[in-house]
């Protein structure tokens, strides 16, 4: 009898050993990673293209910068504007579209929800302004990231309201 009770505990001091020593706790799971996320951003974008489609034009950045572009919508193609939002902080920013020489302008919420993209359709016109607003943060790193394209469309492909700064009924 002694001899059992001395091997259960010596069996258990050794497995207490092992897993202090060499045995490996569960990873933590990762947390939000810029990298990560504008690759996300990027892959949600590549969905949903319609046949005939052709990226114009492309790009990418922090939050805490915002956005401030100029994009040329001349010719006779339609176009359709995809923007992805990816962030930690932000549920949502707040996208401006004017045209140049235009008297108005026209926001949208643009969800920060991974895998989510806000698709606006233009018809061919003047330069084309989008603006968000730099997210305040202090000396982190950046915690959001957004990534757009602008398309040409075959116009028979044009799903939805056919443009976005005019509005649409309903």
């Amino acid at each position: 009898m002694r001899i059992r009770h001395a091997l259960v505990l010596v069996l258990a001091a050794t497995s207490a050993l092992v897993t202090a020593c060499g045995g490996s706790p569960a990873p933590e799971p990762k947390g939000w990673e810029p990298d990560d996320a504008l690759q996300r951003a990027d892959e949600s974008l590549g969905k949903d293209l319609t046949a005939g489609a052709r990226v114009t034009a492309r790009g990418t950045g922090f939050l805490k910068a915002g956005m401030e572009k100029s994009l040329e919508t001349g010719g006779e193609r339609p176009y359709r504007f995809d923007i992805a939002c990816d962030s930690e902080e932000s549920s949502r920013v707040t996208l401006v579209l004017s045209r140049e020489g235009g008297a108005t302008d026209r926001t949208f919420d643009v969800s920060c929800t991974a895998g989510e993209v806000t698709r606006l359709n233009l018809p061919a016109g003047s330069a084309l302004n989008a603006h968000i607003d730099p997210a305040p943060q202090d000396d982190s790193p950046p915690a959001g990231v957004v990534s757009w394209q602008l398309l040409t469309l075959d116009p028979a492909k044009v799903q939805g309201c056919p443009d976005a700064l005019a509005g649409c009924p309903g």
